[in-house]
Parts: structure tokens; sequence; C-alpha cells
């Protein structure tokens, strides 16, 4: 009897440490699956400087990035209206009306960085304010997009706006890069005219961030 007792001591023994090992193994997978993901900030830009950063203001063929004043980096206060800061502002639409060819017109910033390879992700703070004291609302608030060397990898369309309406979206994208350099573009464009006389609605941009994330 002596016998067989020690002998299931020793075998709850070994269970217990089959399940205690288990147990380690399992926090070990859940530890490495909440580890933050590396990843290199290329470039960081919120327009506190006054300036446009480093980026470069550019049109489409036919686009309109808004009448006097547009471009601009200027002080913002959609979210915080406590404590406003600096963000690009600008007025996109066509520049001359053009209802059935290429519609979507506007503009937006580019550059250019060198990376290594691995995936590229970019995000910005972007929104839409709408005022205007003869048209209760607006077809199109604007369309976001993420361009990387001519390919489009991510869109954000607003949508209709009501007057006196503000919206503001993260908007993030991520492509696969190789090691070079890519151009790089926050593309904003609408179907419909913008300029001197034609209420439209301001585009703002923020805190953008280009960042550089390993091959998984």
């Amino acid at each position: 009897m002596e016998g067989n007792t020690a002998m299931v001591s020793k075998i709850k023994l070994w269970l217990h440490a089959v399940q205690r090992l288990g147990f380690l193994f399992l926090i070990g997978m859940a530890s490495t699956e909440i580890c933050p993901v590396w990843a290199e900030v290329l470039i960081s830009t919120d327009f506190e400087s006054g300036t446009l950063s480093g980026w470069t203001v550019f049109s489409t063929s036919n686009g309109s990035l808004g009448e006097s004043g547009f471009p601009a980096v200027a002080l913002c206060d959609q979210g915080n209206s406590v404590s406003p800061s600096y963000c690009l502002q600008i007025q996109v639409g066509q520049l001359h009306f053009a209802p059935a060819h290429d519609v979507q017109q506007g503009g937006g910033i580019g550059l250019t960085t060198t990376t290594e390879s691995g995936f590229i992700q970019l995000s910005a703070r972007v929104g839409v304010t709408y005022h205007s004291p003869d048209y209760k609302r607006n077809l199109s608030g604007g369309l976001f997009e993420w361009v990387v060397d001519d390919h489009v990898i991510a869109d954000l369309d607003v949508g209709p706006m009501e007057d006196g309406g503000t919206v503001q979206h993260q908007f993030i994208g991520k492509a696969p890069v190789a090691a070079g350099r890519h151009a790089i573009q926050l593309r904003v464009t609408r179907p419909f005219q913008s300029g001197a006389g034609k209420p439209a609605p301001v585009q703002f941009v923020d805190d953008i961030m280009v960042e550089l994330l390993p091959q998984p």
C-alpha cells in the first residue's frame, strides 16, 4: 500500500508540474501576442511651425485648392476649442466645371522619402467643415486618399455636409514597399467646383505620421 501511495503522489506531482508548465507557456504566448510591433517613425508633422514642414502642395489637372487664402497653415479649433493648434486648410474642387469626365478634382500635399523594405503606414487627422449663407447642404465634403508611388492605398469619402456641420476622422493607410525612394501624397478631391463665388466645404489635415513597419 505504501508503494502505491508513493506512486500516486509522484503522479500528482508530475501532473501538477505539467499543468504549471502549460500555464506558463500560455502566459508566454499571450505576452507575445500583445507585444507592440516595432515601428520606425520616418516623418511626423503637426504644422505647429506654421509652415508645411517639408511637404509641398499640388493640384490635379483641373483642380483647385480653394479661392484666395487657400491653402493655408492656420489655427484650427476642431476637437479642441480651448487650445486650438495649427493645421493645413484647403478648399478643394474643380477649377472649371466638368460634369462628365475626371470629375474628382482638387489636390493635396506630397513628399518623397527613402525607406528600407517593409510596410509603410500613413496616418493623419482629417476633417471637413461647411458654412454657407445660401445653401443648407453640400453634396460632397471631399474624398481623402493616401497615395504611394501613384497607387491609392486607402480612401475616405466624407459624403454630404450640412450647413454648420463638422466631421473629423483618423485616416490610416498601409502598404508594402521595397527598399528605395517613395512618393507619398495625401490627395483630397471633390466632383464640384471650388473657388471665387463657389461655396464649398473646407478640409483640414493635422498630425501626420509616416512610419515603417517590418515585414511579418
